[in-house]
């Protein structure tokens, strides 16, 4: 048998075994689309899944950031509720308008005018002839006691204004804080994926003036 030939064949049957020595010592890879799908689910899954369970660094961080941005949304709410609380029984109990089924324009017209006469009159004013017509149901009717009344009802309605938009903001937040936490693990992943070797057989027919198969062997980190 010619010498190259027994060479080859050598080399075939002792490359699985040291491919797969090397394999077994090579941590195992990461799926970058696993790692920001899990993210998105919760910020800090794909750097645990990405860091075989660890909880150290930024995954505690996302998850823990997380936490937080609940907590303030789960915190405006409630204050939210009791600011609109607190100003629907305001309206109700000193200017005597009539809350149920009333939309945001209504509250907004208390904040704007202390009754439903004077918001007739300013509308008579800039010849508004189309909104006239918006205070001449008993139910849409208003007057507020005292100036004082009128102007805590307006610093009410200001801070109920207020945490409603920031909960729009935490929410922004929470999406951002999810997106962040996905690439920043895809990227993790990538970052440890290159640490495991990537190795490729390949069998060639022989060369010209050769008697053996040409073997070609990829090792890529």
């Amino acid at each position: 048998m010619h010498r190259p030939l027994v060479a080859v064949l050598l080399l075939l049957l002792l490359l699985p075994l040291r491919t797969t020595a090397q394999e077994a010592d090579a941590p195992d890879r990461r799926s970058p689309l696993k790692a920001f799908a899990l993210s998105l689910a919760l910020p800090g899954l794909g750097h645990r899944y990405v860091h075989e369970g660890d909880w150290d660094g930024a995954a505690s961080a996302f998850a823990v950031a997380e936490a937080g941005f609940w907590t303030g949304v789960l915190v405006t709410d409630w204050r939210h509720g009791q600011a609109v609380e607190s100003y629907e029984t305001l309206a109700a109990t000193r200017a005597d308008a009539q809350i149920d089924g009333k939309d945001r324009r209504f509250f907004l017209e208390l904040a704007s005018y202390r009754s439903s006469d004077d918001y007739l009159d300013s509308k008579l004013r800039d010849r508004a002839w189309d909104q006239i017509g918006y205070v001449s149901d008993p139910a849409f009717q208003w007057a507020w006691q005292t100036e004082a009344d009128f102007l805590r009802y307006r610093t009410l309605r200001d801070d109920a204004d207020a945490f409603s938009n920031r909960r729009t903001l935490f929410i922004a937040t929470l999406v951002a804080n999810r997106l962040i936490a996905g690439l920043t693990a895809v990227r993790a992943a990538r970052r440890a994926n290159r640490a495991a070797p990537d190795l490729s057989l390949s069998l060639a027919p022989p060369p010209a003036g050769a008697h053996a198969p040409l073997a070609r062997l990829r090792v890529r980190f």
